[in-house]
Parts: structure tokens; sequence; C-alpha cells
């Protein structure tokens, strides 16, 4: 995500960062992550504010504006000098294995004293309402230019690995279903399936099988050498309460690198069903993956990497950008028309 807030400052104040590229100011306060203490709380407020209002006053900013993508920080909502904030909602934080009991509480909070809140999906439009009413969809975005880089080196580690390759790379967390994994695998032994990611479960099912290759976690820089490779890329999520308010990045990356894609029937993904193989159960997944496997043309992964580019970072920050943009200028008119 601190990929995302670079770039849309990038994009949100294109003109200065021209003539300027220091115009962005990188700060990593000392917050501890022991959020359900109240004590904690303060401290993590009490630092934030003083740092940030630090850097503020230093750089003489005028009429700051803030765009938080955590919801624990609702303390903070008007006590930074801001003219205006806001909230991007990117997941529901609640059912995240081992989340803070808190989290809730404060979200609810900060909802209630943010002016808009965006959110990655219906289901996260619908549930994270903000007391202004201003809610706005605002789809996940997508490094085309990282994804579509030329990299002719073949990693070592993936190097003597047949294909076809079948690829996952991310989180492997209990939202992700090992076992559909290892029933593909199963189902098509003349098939390679290549996963890269750390993980936060147990993963020994993946070490039973030898045409699943585990190559651990790969650095973001290094990731398009490896995934270019792959011939399909999955999205083998459970459907549960997390998962259907969730809108998977890693769609977007996969068509960024032009290949197809199988996933679950999350609904997000559903909105690129003339473009993606979604199953409707464990079934049906495995059973596409040998359609997709063969739905390599270069047309169709040209197609591919053109609807990515309509979620490119750039696309995305600059309707965030324009977003705001109009709400300000709004707030403003009102404004002067009451005086």
């Amino acid at each position: 995500m601190r990929r995302f807030i670079v770039k849309g400052i990038k994009i949100i104040f294109n003109k200065s960062i021209k003539k300027n590229p220091s115009s962005i100011i990188l700060i990593h306060p000392p917050v501890l992550p022991f959020h359900d203490y109240k004590i904690i709380r303060r401290y993590n407020n009490y630092i934030l504010k003083k740092t940030i209002s630090k850097k503020v006053k230093h750089y003489d900013i005028k009429n700051p504006i803030l765009i938080t993508t955590t919801p624990i920080i609702p303390e903070l909502i008007g006590k930074l000098g801001e003219t205006s904030s806001y909230y991007i909602c990117l997941d529901d934080f609640t059912k995240f294995d081992g989340a803070f009991k808190c989290i809730g509480n404060l979200e609810k909070e900060l909802l209630n004293n943010v002016y808009a809140c965006f959110a990655v999906s219906n289901s996260l439009m619908q549930s994270r309402k903000p007391a202004s009413g201003n809610v706005f969809f605002l789809p996940q975005g997508v490094d085309t230019d990282h994804f579509q880089q030329i990299n002719n080196k073949i990693p070592d580690k993936i190097r003597d690995i047949k294909n076809p390759i079948v690829g996952y790379f991310g989180l492997l967390a209990s939202y992700i279903d090992l076992d559909l994994i290892v029933d593909c695998a199963k189902a098509y032994p003349d098939f390679s399936f290549v996963i890269l990611g750390r993980y936060n479960v147990d993963i020994s099912i993946l070490n039973n099988l030898e045409n699943i290759h585990y190559l651990g976690e790969v650095p973001y820089n290094n990731l398009p050498s490896y995934a270019k490779y792959f011939d399909v890329g999955i999205i083998p999520f459970k459907i549960n309460e997390l998962t259907i308010v969730s809108n998977p990045l890693k769609l977007l990356e996969y068509l960024a690198l032009g290949i197809p894609v199988v996933s679950t029937k999350l609904p997000e993904v559903e909105k690129f069903k003339d473009n993606v193989f979604i199953a409707e159960n464990n079934k049906q997944f495995i059973e596409l993956l040998s359609e997709a496997v063969k739905d390599n043309q270069n047309d169709k992964k040209e197609s591919r990497k053109k609807i990515a580019e309509k979620y490119s970072w750039y696309t995305i920050t600059c309707n965030l950008s324009n977003i705001i943009e109009n709400i300000e200028k709004s707030k403003s008119y009102n404004n002067n028309k009451r005086l």
C-alpha cells in the first residue's frame, strides 16, 4: 500500500513533484503494534501528531488534507490542522486472523469523522458508509510498467521447472485454499505449480507432490522476472466473509503480465468475467485450468494487458485526485455562498 500512497502523491501533486522531487516526504514514526491497549494508542497518537505536525510546520504546508488507509487513528482526525480527512478502505480488517479487537469500533469512529470514504469493493461501499454519506468506489490499481518490464534472464529457481507453469504469488494465509492447489496438482501431474510468497499458516501440505514448487518470498522488484514465466495465474481464495469483500490486486497484476487467470467466484473478480476463468466450485476450478493453459495466444495476451492499463496507478490516483478536488471546490463554494 505504500506504493499506492507514494504514487498517489506524485499524481495529485504532479506539478510540484516535477519541479521538486523532494516534495514527497516519507516519515517513519516509532509506533507500537499493540493497538488493543488504550495507553499504547495514546502513545502512538502522540507520536504521530508530534511527528506529522513538525513536518507540516517545517515545510510550511498550507491547508493539508489527510488521507488514511488505516482505521486505527480516529483520535487524530481534526488534530493535525487538516482542512479535510478521507479514508481509503482496502479490506474488512476485522475479519483477518489475529485482528485487533479494537479495529471495528475505531473504524466506526473514523467513519463518523472523515468527510468521505473510498472503498475497493461494492460490499465495502455498503458496509463502510461514513456519517457524511460520501462513499466512492476506488478499484485496485496496478503498476503496469513494473509487470511489463523486459528481463530475459531466467531466475535460477525457476530455470529447470518444466512447462506449463501454473503460478500463484502473494501471502499464503488462512483464506487461501491450499487443498485446492494440491487437488489441482494431483489432477495435472504434467503441470508445474509454482508458489511465491511468505506464509502465516502451515503449508506442509504443499510438500507432498513433486510438481508443486514453493520458492518462498520474492522481492517485489524481482517478481515480474518469475511471474512472466507463468502460463496461468490462479486466485484460489476460499469464499468467506473476508474474501467476498476483497478486491485481489493480484488479478490486475496477472492481467498486466498478459497471462490467463483462473479464480474462485469472488464478487470483484466477476466484474472481469469476460476475460477471466471464474469457477463456481473447486471441481470447475480444476477443469478450467486445462482451458486456461491453452488460452495464451498473443492477441489474448495483449487484450489482457490493455485491461490492466485501465487500472494503472496513474488512472486510479487521477480519479482519486479529481474526486477530492471536486469535493474541496464544492466545500469552498458552499462556504463562500454562506458568507
